[in-house]
């Protein structure tokens, strides 16, 4: 039995948590056809009232602007707003508290040692050079990630990734609602004239 729980011991060792590597944050590459035309970027609302955003989803929102949405080169013609709202933000309890009471056996054994779920509400604005609203689109994303010893991630990282699935799942809902009105924001964007 000694020989088991000492190889049992140097096996949990081994084994560790999911890697994740923050600098590899991304979207989905399915870019609008035609793209819009050329927007400056704003983390704010229509009334210039600025929101707080982390590094995570700043990155992240450029991506999908730039990569997705529109022509990152050229003269500028209106400004693409992006707000959101945070509907939920729960930390799962009910793994720790098992765990706790039992000394982090069933963790040992693969159960998740926390659970972290974001519900997001994202909502992309398009302004032309004189401010005026052309499209406002918007979706609930859901992100959830367990942080445990063997396949989960570790629980800093469980937590920021469900926040990035949160984004992502936002957008790719945005994503086509904007690829309906392209060509239409587009032209008004021309007719509004360049910053």
């Amino acid at each position: 039995m000694k020989k088991f729980l000492k190889l049992f011991f140097l096996c949990s060792l081994i084994v560790s948590c999911k890697s994740w590597d923050a600098a590899r944050i991304g979207v989905k590459k399915d870019p609008i056809s035609p793209k819009l035309l050329t927007l400056d970027k704003r983390i704010e609302d229509i009334e210039n009232v600025t929101f707080t955003y982390n590094e995570d989803g700043r990155k992240l929102y450029t991506k999908e602007v730039e990569e997705n949405l529109v022509d990152p080169y050229g003269e500028k013609y209106g400004y693409i707003a992006i707000s959101q709202n945070i509907i939920k933000s729960k930390m799962g309890m009910g793994w720790a508290l098992l765990n706790c009471w039992t000394l982090f056996t069933p963790s040992l054994f693969g159960c998740p040692i926390l659970r972290y779920k974001y519900v997001i509400e994202v909502e992309l604005r398009i302004l032309d050079s004189k401010n005026k609203l052309l499209g406002k689109y918007s979706a609930i994303g859901k992100g959830a990630n367990s942080a445990s010893m063997y396949f989960g991630y570790t629980i800093g990282k469980a937590e920021r990734k469900s926040y990035i699935d949160a984004l992502n799942d936002a957008f790719n809902q945005i994503r086509p609602q904007i690829q309906k009105d392209a060509t239409v924001i587009n032209e008004k964007l021309k007719s509004a004239g360049k910053l």
